[in-house]
């Protein structure tokens, strides 16, 4: 059984401190048998999972999204992806991954159709998101010639990079982020990962692949 950190940020793991949305995705990675020479795109270029990929596969690419470089520059050694007009050829990857990263993407319509294109047939795409068990989503906010406009009472979620309460969710996802996947391509189905073992309670990992 894992020793867990106490606390509102509680669930992460003493030792790697990873939180249960890593592990039920290092779970579902392994239940879809993904190889270890698998080339794994991870929208994230730090943290647990980040170096849980590190160590489980061979061929990692990593990004952040930094608000004044240019997709596809460099700041520190760490490349700029925006996941909406991402600078990747076709069919570079086998494996996509992100933990809670397209609920603040503006227009996930187009990120999830350039992440269909930046894999190749029958690759998969792995993440998790805030997800509702209502039938649809919740759109919280827009953009609007460049302005936002908020929908409802605006969520603020916090990053690496900019702290707590600075990055806006522009959705909460229903049930229907399966027929998103859909529309982009996807073949898509909700993994759910219960393993008290490894303190995973009702873990969702949302599972696309593209058909071959």
């Amino acid at each position: 059984m894992l020793k867990l950190l106490p606390g509102p940020a509680g669930s992460r793991c003493v030792r790697c401190i990873s939180t249960f949305r890593h592990r039920a995705m290092g779970a579902v990675l392994a239940r879809l048998g993904v190889r270890p020479d698998a080339a794994v795109y991870e929208m994230s270029a730090g943290g647990a999972f980040h170096r849980y990929l590190r160590r489980r596969f061979a061929h990692v690419t990593t990004s952040e999204l930094f608000d004044d470089v240019a997709p596809g520059a460099f700041r520190g050694g760490v490349q700029c992806q925006d996941v909406q007009r991402l600078t990747y050829a076709d069919a570079a990857f086998d494996v996509v991954t992100s933990t809670e990263v397209l609920e603040h993407v503006p227009d996930d319509r187009r990120a999830f159709a350039e992440l269909h294109r930046v894999l190749r047939p029958g690759g998969l795409l792995v993440f998790t998101v805030p997800l509702m068990e209502a039938p649809a989503t919740l759109e919280r906010a827009r953009l609007e010639q460049g302005a936002v406009v908020h929908l409802c009472e605006p969520e603020y979620h916090g990053d690496r990079l900019r702290g707590r309460r600075a990055v806006l969710a522009f959705r909460t996802y229903g049930l229907d982020i399966l027929d998103r996947l859909r529309a982009a391509g996807f073949e898509a189905s909700l993994e759910r990962v219960d393993d008290p073992r490894h303190a995973i309670t009702d873990g969702k990992v949302v599972v696309g692949r593209k058909r071959a």
